[in-house]
């Protein structure tokens, strides 16, 4: 019931503010900066355990630039665990007017990229690290207890967003004269990326223009659904429905879904800009796979996974193609024809 509430406040932000979008005309930096605080920004528990703490400010750059920023700080207490109570996590999340500056600005997150292009840190030229776990942990500390304070950080961007996701916890004992530090769960750094995948995707419905993009009708096994299509005529799909039209399944843990039909494994991991196909397992700073015979791969997607609070939506072209199905558009209809 909670996120039904969410979504539906989501949405209904987003259809007061998004009329300054079209067109090409920019948004006025203070509808922006409410969208930001008021539903962009993770809401107290929507990261299991964690309140949140928020602030919007606008950012004259040394470069000469105006951003907009979210700043964040999630925090857990209360969990009983000495070395881990209370966890915090750290949110800088920036809308810059530009792709060069949103790039600039992850960079600057980083602490080793200038130095070491191939080494930690996000690699050189790359467009949003996070949905694949390829280099996207800047830091991401090891095993075993540590006499140096453990901080992992998440560095990302898409567009004209840039993203940093710290995650930290207290000493073991704070009065010791050596402070020991316990590296950061698994389940915790999986968390940090939930809240990363979020914001991402909340940052690019708001790009988009979401509430008013344009109608298309989609058909699938001769079922009439609607889908959306952006000013670039890329057309946006409900995955859910038509997994269920289709006669698949779609399941979630945390910010990745998971289409299974006809034997096949499709993985949308929300933000990612680009679906995997096949057998792919998930773990933290990297990917493992399993090879399986009958294909697996990666299929590159114009605009990332995108979730409204209620539907994860893709681009037909590109869920098709994972899922083996032809597309065929005729004037307003796009139909995914399984034969």
């Amino acid at each position: 019931m909670r996120a039904n509430s969410l979504a539906s406040s989501f949405v209904s932000a987003i259809c007061l503010v998004t009329l300054a979008l079209l067109g090409g005309q920019p948004m006025k930096e203070e509808h922006l900066m409410k969208l930001l605080k008021d539903f962009v920004a993770l809401k107290p528990r929507e990261i299991s355990g964690f309140d949140a703490h928020t602030v919007v400010q606008r950012v004259d750059t040394k470069w000469g630039v105006t951003i907009v920023r979210l700043l964040q700080g999630l925090r857990r207490k209360g969990t009983g665990k000495p070395g881990r109570d209370p966890t915090e996590i750290g949110i800088w999340f920036e809308v810059c007017p530009s792709r060069d500056v949103a790039y600039e600005g992850a960079l600057g997150f980083t602490t080793s990229q200038r130095i070491y292009p191939d080494g930690a840190g996000m690699p050189q030229g790359s467009w949003t690290g996070l949905p694949i776990g390829e280099k996207s942990w800047a830091t991401a500390p090891g095993e075993g207890p540590s006499n140096l304070a453990t901080v992992a950080r998440l560095v990302v961007w898409d567009d004209k967003l840039a993203l940093r996701v710290d995650i930290s916890y207290p000493p073991l004992d704070p009065m010791a004269r050596t402070l020991i530090f316990f590296p950061i769960e698994q389940k915790d750094l999986e968390l940090s990326e939930l809240a990363a995948r979020l914001l991402l995707t909340r940052g690019n419905l708001i790009l988009l223009g979401w509430q008013e993009l344009p109608k298309l009708r989609l058909v699938v096994n001769r079922t009439a659904l609607e889908a959306k299509e952006t000013k670039k005529r890329i057309a946006l799909v409900p995955v859910g429905a038509v997994l269920q039209r289709l006669g698949g399944r779609v399941e979630r843990r945390l910010g990745v879904f998971t289409c299974s039909w006809r034997g096949k494994k499709v993985t949308l991991p929300i933000g990612a800009r680009m679906v995997l196909v096949g057998n792919w397992t998930y773990h933290i700073g990297g990917m493992r796979e399993k090879r399986l015979k009958w294909a697996e791969g990666r299929v590159a997607l114009s605009l990332p996974v995108l979730f409204d609070g209620q539907e994860v939506w893709v681009e037909g072209e590109g869920i098709a193609k994972a899922l083996g199905i032809r597309v065929q558009r005729k004037g307003e209809t796009l139909a995914l024809l399984t034969q």
